[in-house]
């Protein structure tokens, strides 16, 4: 079914998907040697005079899979909800781990909201402050592109032109060293987690803490808001709570939620009980 939905969203005209919103498919914001990375900017169908504010969504798919379009099939109330509230969201495809390595996404990630920036007017959104967002690997790379967005000078990443003012994540990585050490078992080479690093994390630590969203929180950074299931096996929820605990040291406005009795990719993180949460706390901040 999932299928048929994603078939039946490529066949509709760029800038029309259903009576709710617009989305413009596949603009390309970053050319590579052999290929391009393109995002879909959905937006609401009422027009207003003001730029519409932006929420930045990241994909999941343990870094190795997934794309732009799984949007209205994997968070559709998400999407609706905020499009309804008068956001428009841009969905972003980046480098996947059998392509490049970190830091190769973030920088992707990263180019894709400063293209969005110098690009603001023609698309009528307000770019110079936005809302990063995403699930499991993509609630990683959302996380890490807030909380090194209150950083300067890294040496990873162009410039940002942007700022980020929250960031919601369900669900994702944020201490990759250690997720590479959970439990008694090391992640082995051909982990997720190892091939989106470009090795073992217990190797190259200095690396994967590079990587590591909890190593740039400070004082200046955004709100956060994160979403788990405490029966998560991929990526437990002490991720959640190791970047709470960040967040709680230099006093940053944050809410975590644990739902109990579920794993991984839950359906209950895009239902009534969490969607409006995650709206009230963008609003609050936005």
């Amino acid at each position: 079914m999932k299928a048929f939905y994603l078939l039946l969203l490529t066949l509709l005209p760029i800038g029309v998907a259903n009576a709710n919103y617009t989305v413009e498919k596949d603009i390309v914001f970053k050319t590579l040697e052999d290929s391009n990375l393109a995002l879909d900017l959905y937006r609401p169908t009422t027009v207003t005079d003001k730029p519409v504010p932006l929420l930045i969504w990241v994909h999941g798919g343990a870094w190795k899979r997934g794309s732009k379009d799984a949007i209205p099939t994997k968070n559709p109330l998400l999407l609706k909800s905020f499009l309804e509230q008068g956001y428009a969201l841009a969905a972003v495809n980046y480098r996947l781990s059998g392509d490049a390595s970190f830091p190769a996404p973030v920088q992707d990630i990263n180019d894709a909201v400063n293209y969005l920036y110098d690009n603001a007017d023609k698309y009528h959104i307000k770019a110079d402050k936005v809302v990063m967002m995403g699930r499991s690997a993509g609630g990683h790379l959302a996380g890490l592109i807030g909380a090194i967005n209150a950083h300067e000078n890294l040496e990873f990443i162009s410039r940002p032109k942007y700022q980020v003012e929250v960031v919601v994540s369900f669900f994702g990585p944020t201490d990759l060293l250690a997720l590479g050490n959970k439990g008694s078992r090391k992640a082995s080479p051909k982990s997720s987690v190892s091939r989106f690093l470009g090795g073992v994390p217990s190797e190259i630590p200095e690396i994967a803490k590079q990587a590591s969203t909890t190593t740039y929180i400070t004082k200046n950074s955004p709100p956060y808001i994160l979403l788990h299931g405490d029966e998560d096996k991929p990526v437990p929820h002490s991720q959640s709570e190791l970047l709470k605990a960040e967040l709680d040291r230099f006093g940053v406005a944050n809410e975590l939620y644990i739902e109990e009795g579920v794993g991984h990719s839950a359906n209950i993180f895009d239902s009534p009980k969490y969607v409006p949460s995650v709206v009230k706390f963008v609003e609050n901040y936005l």
